[in-house]
């Protein structure tokens, strides 16, 4: 692989600084309410590639500070051939954008929307959703303090949410967790690469299409702002945190105001678990199902075991909630916060009965989420895969 600095130097090539909207045409390429899916991709119970890249000075500056990985080798690292070579086309919109707010350095690479633009199916609501958008982020502290190591105890204590938002339509209510969203990321040098997915958003392209990237990992109402006259939405000036907010250069030509209704209509008037739904199960929802029926917390070490490398064990927060993000390699993984208090009501050590689980295609791919209240206060979060 050539070194950054050779890649830079032939990607930079031109003196002069092309029309913003001329770049968002070049190209790049990218890879958060209830579950998001995907093989490695992380779960709510991840930047760009390109063949030529024209970057205008601001973001130079910072990729020769950062020495920022480009796009097509965080993809190739996140071992996705189809969706570099995606963006790689003429489809993907490079947009090379950088937001600095909450003590953060955000940089949005570019876009990507389509069909079977990746190796790994989305799952949801008993089909695959394969007509995704894809978008590529960085993320760095402004005072160059390296963000942990994904392999760290501490990565555990960071999380962001990267999420479309729509013109017109309540941002704590649309946005990734609705879209069917879900992402893969990687931290290299003190940076982490996020490649985000989410159900195609060029049908809501006759709106103004927004990127939020926030801290936490939940949508915070108090990051940004709706107009419900005008339907715009806006950063919270006065929030301290980070609330990024990118407009994307979507072609209005590709809205497709029916699917949108429909979209819409599926998230207000979700599927009720009834007999209808139950007899469409699929044989791996069956036997995923039948398998958790025999986990307690007596019984779950007789049918799986733990994954000790992706266990973590700290204190509540000041506000009493545990949180917690973990990678398994070759299942994915996946992020969540708890009211200690819901999850323990008897504030009685031991592990808890009810537990989270999540999977693609069967057992194969099957995590079950524990948590464990300790004497000391404490919590453990485990996750256990079948035997």
């Amino acid at each position: 692989m050539k070194k950054i600095d050779d890649i830079l130097k032939s990607a930079l090539t031109p003196n002069d600084e092309p029309d913003f909207w001329l770049n968002q045409q070049i190209l790049s390429r990218a890879k958060e309410a209830t579950q998001m899916k995907r093989n490695n991709l992380k779960r709510l119970t991840a930047v760009v590639c390109s063949c030529t890249l024209i970057f205008g000075i601001g973001s130079v500056s910072i990729y020769a500070a950062r020495k920022l990985l480009l796009p097509q080798q965080v993809t190739e690292q996140l071992a996705d051939q189809r969706l570099m070579d995606a963006f790689s086309s003429e489809n993907a919109i490079l947009i090379n954008e950088t937001q600095s707010y909450g003590g953060y350095d955000v940089t949005l690479f570019g876009i990507i929307s389509g069909k079977d633009l990746s190796e790994y199916a989305m799952t949801g609501n008993d089909e695959i959703h394969n007509d995704r958008t894809y978008t590529v982020v960085s993320i760095a502290k402004s005072d160059d303090t390296p963000l942990p190591s994904t392999s760290q105890d501490a990565y555990s204590d960071i999380s962001f949410l990267v999420s479309p938002l729509i013109e017109g339509y309540e941002p704590w209510l649309y946005n990734a967790f609705t879209l069917l969203g879900g992402y893969s990321e990687i931290e290299e040098n003190g940076v982490l690469y996020r490649i985000s997915e989410c159900d195609n958003i060029e049908i809501f392209a006759d709106h103004q299409i927004y990127l939020s990237v926030s801290e936490g990992a939940f949508f915070d109402a108090n990051a940004y702002t709706f107009d419900p006259t005008s339907g715009e939405i806006a950063r919270n000036e006065t929030y301290s945190g980070l609330n990024a907010l990118f407009r994307l250069p979507i072609d209005p030509s590709k809205a497709d105001p029916k699917a949108a209704q429909d979209l819409i209509d599926s998230i207000d008037n979700p599927p009720k678990d009834d007999t209808d739904t139950a007899e469409t199960e699929t044989d791996a929802e069956r036997i995923v199902k039948e398998f958790m029926e025999k986990i307690t917390p007596e019984t779950i070490a007789d049918y799986a075991v733990p994954v000790e490398s992706a266990s973590i064990t700290k204190k509540p927060d000041a506000d009493g909630y545990f949180s917690y993000a973990y990678e398994i390699e070759g299942r994915g993984g996946g992020s969540a916060q708890y009211l200690v208090t819901d999850v323990f009501s008897d504030q009685q050590p031991g592990m808890a009965k009810t537990m989270d689980y999540s999977f693609s295609d069967g057992l194969d791919s099957l995590i079950i989420s524990t948590l464990t209240l300790n004497a000391d206060g404490t919590v453990t979060f485990t996750p256990y895969i079948p035997k």
